[in-house]
């Protein structure tokens, strides 16, 4: 199976089509890989879109699991609505995620969320819980379960956040070269140049007023804590601010079932930093969680 991974992969290139959302949001889904094998389910970050886990799309991955993945809404090729409603809460995140898993008819998948896409996963157990999910990869992400008394700086963490997204201008040269930091921002080295170009292209397909509205949402979910009652394997560069390895391992303790692997000289966007590494602790996390045993 390593060697699989290694090689490059004869999988065709994603088939992009659209689900529709419970309230009518038009959701763009990519899927490729091997139908008949275990799902994987990839939920990009914030001002993100689906098309940055290429590197897994075209691993080895693809011959033994079936892989998906979705751009949230008013993300990437996703339907953008106007109301502030349609951002608000935990609800639609959670109902987008379901939406997918109930199309595609998905039975036991693992998730896997990178940055923000751990608080939509996170969405989806606070409304739907744990029941038809095999694992959750959290993938420079908390998630929000991290309490305040492990981070005290993330109450006003949050609010600089809610502040910031508020405030985001309707203006495309601000948005271009917001868009041109990015990518320098979710690595510790520089990206592979087609990654890089997609990141700074999706940062320009979440428009100004779905910034805003991203305002409204709690950043705190560590009520959940003890809901998470199925294995997580919680990946950190270990040069991601997102937060410390000690506030990770304190966070990983305190979880039913988890535990924390650290990448070294590596960033926030380990799926492309270290690929050959994430991919194959994915596939052994994956057969772990389908075969019941702890990780």
């Amino acid at each position: 199976m390593l060697a699989a991974l290694a090689a490059a992969s004869t999988v065709a290139a994603p088939k992009v089509e659209f689900l529709t959302a419970s309230d009518g949001v038009p959701l763009c889904v990519a899927e490729t890989g091997n139908p008949q094998g275990p799902p994987i389910v990839f939920v990009h970050g914030y001002s993100q879109t689906y098309a940055v886990f290429s590197r897994q799309f075209e691993s080895g991955l693809a011959q033994t699991h079936r892989l998906l993945a979705l751009d949230m809404r008013g993300h990437g090729c996703s339907g953008k609505p106007w109301s502030e409603s349609a951002y608000a809460g935990s609800r639609p995140w959670a109902d987008d995620i379901a939406t997918l898993l109930k199309a595609r008819q998905l039975n036991r998948p693992l998730l896997v969320g990178w940055s923000a896409g751990g608080y939509w996963i996170t969405d989806y157990v606070r409304e739907y819980g744990t029941g038809n999910i095999a694992g959750l990869v959290l993938a420079g992400s908390h998630g929000g379960l991290m309490p305040a008394e492990i981070n005290p700086a993330l109450p006003e963490l949050g609010k600089a956040i809610r502040t910031a997204l508020q405030a985001y201008p309707p203006d495309i040269a601000e948005a271009l070269t917001r868009g041109e930091q990015f990518a320098s921002r979710m690595s510790a080295h520089p990206l592979p140049d087609d990654i890089r170009r997609t990141m700074f292209a999706a940062t320009l397909m979440l428009p100004a007023y779905a910034h805003r509205a991203l305002a409204t949402r709690t950043m705190d979910n560590s009520d959940l804590i003890a809901r998470m009652d199925l294995p997580i394997l919680i990946i950190l560069g270990d040069q991601d601010a997102v937060a410390t390895q000690a506030q990770m391992r304190a966070l990983a303790a305190r979880l039913p079932d988890a535990r924390l692997s650290v990448y070294p000289d590596t960033g926030h966007s380990t799926f492309a930093e270290q690929p050959l590494r994430f991919n194959r602790e994915l596939a052994g996390f994956a057969q772990q969680v389908r075969a019941g045993v702890s990780p």
